[in-house]
């Protein structure tokens, strides 16, 4: 840069493509100006050119401030050169900072935990080598002990020998340090690490995929640590300080993350387990009983006494024959949906929906005092339901719906029922077949309790009336009783 004209050219052209990256009112940028202004009428400043040196010196790599480490006035060759490096160094930074926004919009984007971690491999690369990545999250054991679990791996290469599940207890490895410091750890010769701490059996397994550095990074959340991410390389010697130095910068939202998409990965399975075993119409109280390794369910189901409720519809199937497909469905999904309403509202567990019936079972799984009086309860408050059901459906030229109800309580089995690829909780017992026969019996707009039914609530049921049939499938007559109400509720008959 011998020709001043020249250097003063390029020097402009520096000053403006840094302007465009600092803020406009900078002294670094007004310093560059004055001095460019001094520099073109022939005259100098060395109070401005000290104010550069400083701000260089601070900005520019360590290797390039040796040229400013003297008291000399900085000639313009000198800025024009500082100049150049100091923008060299903010580029990188900038497509550094420009990799860790992406990295983290991509990271954020992802709901399921593997999902997450595939945006973490495929993204990362671009700030920090590796040729594999896994994740540990620490856990308590049924001991009392706290473990270390690899939860996920993935590598550019196979086979991956410490897979999914491997664990070890925290206390005894050398991820311990890393927990209580919160700091990564850098080994760039893993075989030689492992020569020092031959017990190490992950460090053993990760040597034997071909591994030969890593890069250990805690995972913490409200300052504690959650678990632990690696990147790992097959070549020596490739993590320094600034891997670690740019994983911090989204250290804490990359934990947050993975803990938010566990979480809801958890969310997902337990609803699909709860739908899957249960249906979609459950209380909360029984999602949790359903989930609860102590709970009341057990593979192959136990006896439990329950009451189970039988409702039907009285003259839709031959109704239906006069309504399109979509009418029928409709129809059925106001009155469906409906009495499920008041089923839940009860605690009762909806069994099965089987065309225009409902099967629902009360204290199961999980049972109360008041299972009986709540399911007599319900089916009074099913039947006055049908004004609001009927009121729905109406404009849609089908005479008014009704509805009979049997009510039978007792023993039964109940558990998960089916195979490995369909499962369904249910009751099974004569109990259940009882409700269903007494409910034939029932005309629309009446409910009929057995007399086990009745007897947990005779002090509180009111009776219009009892009778002694002859169900399908029973030896001999069995007694049933229309109940009318209970408690505070009551039938309401529509004037005639």
């Amino acid at each position: 840069m011998a020709d001043r004209d020249a250097i003063i050219d390029h020097l402009q052209t520096e000053i403006a493509a840094l302007d465009s990256r600092l803020e406009t009112d900078n002294e670094l940028i007004r310093s560059l100006q004055e001095q460019l202004e001094a520099h073109k009428s022939r005259t100098s400043d060395n109070r401005r050119t000290q104010v550069y040196r400083r701000a260089a010196m601070d900005m520019i790599p360590d290797g390039d401030q040796l040229q400013f480490s003297n008291s000399a006035p900085v000639i313009i060759e000198d800025m024009g050169e500082a100049l150049v490096a100091l923008g060299g160094r903010l580029d990188h930074k900038f497509a550094e900072i420009k990799a860790l926004s992406e990295i983290t919009q991509r990271v954020n984007a992802g709901m399921f935990f593997d999902e997450v971690l595939n945006h973490v491999f495929e993204s990362f690369i671009a700030i920090i080598p590796y040729n594999r990545i896994g994740i540990a999250l620490i856990e308590e054991s049924k001991s009392g002990q706290t473990l270390v679990r690899a939860q996920w791996g993935r590598a550019d290469y196979a086979p991956i020998l410490l897979g999914k599940g491997y664990a070890a207890i925290l206390e005894r490895s050398s991820l311990q340090a890393i927990a209580d410091t919160q700091e990564p750890r850098i080994i760039n010769d893993l075989e030689d690490y492992l020569g020092a701490h031959e017990k190490s059996a992950s460090s053993r397994l990760m040597v034997r995929e071909g591994i030969r550095s890593s890069l250990t990074c805690p995972l913490v959340i409200k300052n504690e640590v959650t678990g632990f991410i690696f990147f790992s390389s097959l070549s020596a010697g490739e993590y320094r300080d600034q891997h670690m130095e740019l994983y911090a910068q989204i250290a804490g939202e990359l934990a947050l993350t993975l803990e938010k998409s566990r979480a809801y990965e958890d969310l997902y399975l337990r609803n699909e387990f709860i739908t899957k075993v249960f249906g979609q119409h459950v209380t909360n109280e029984v999602a949790a009983a359903a989930l609860s390794s102590d709970g009341p369910l057990t593979l192959g189901g136990e006896r439990r006494k329950v009451t189970v409720l039988m409702a039907d519809l009285r003259g839709f199937t031959p109704m239906s024959e006069k309504m399109s497909p979509e009418e029928v469905v409709d129809a059925l999904n106001v009155f469906l949906g409906s009495m499920t309403e008041v089923i839940m509202d009860h605690g009762g567990n909806i069994d099965n929906f089987i065309g225009d019936a409902i099967m629902a079972v009360f204290g199961v799984p999980i049972a109360k005092e008041d299972d009986t009086a709540r399911a007599v309860a319900c089916a009074i408050e099913m039947q006055n339901a049908m004004a609001m059901v009927n009121a729905k459906i109406e404009g849609r030229d089908l005479p008014d719906l009704t509805m009979g109800i049997g009510l039978s309580t007792g023993d039964v089995v109940a558990g998960n029922i089916g195979s490995e690829m369909r499962v369904k909780f249910s009751v099974i017992g004569a109990v259940v077949n009882l409700a269903a026969r007494i409910e034939g019996m029932a005309s629309g707009g009446q409910g009929f309790a057995s007399e086990a039914t009745l007897d947990d609530v005779r002090s509180e049921a009111r009776v219009a009336g009892s009778l002694n049939v002859q169900l399908k499938g029973l030896s001999a007559p069995v007694p049933i009783h229309e109940i009318t109400g209970i408690g505070d509720c009551e039938i309401v008959r529509a004037p005639e």
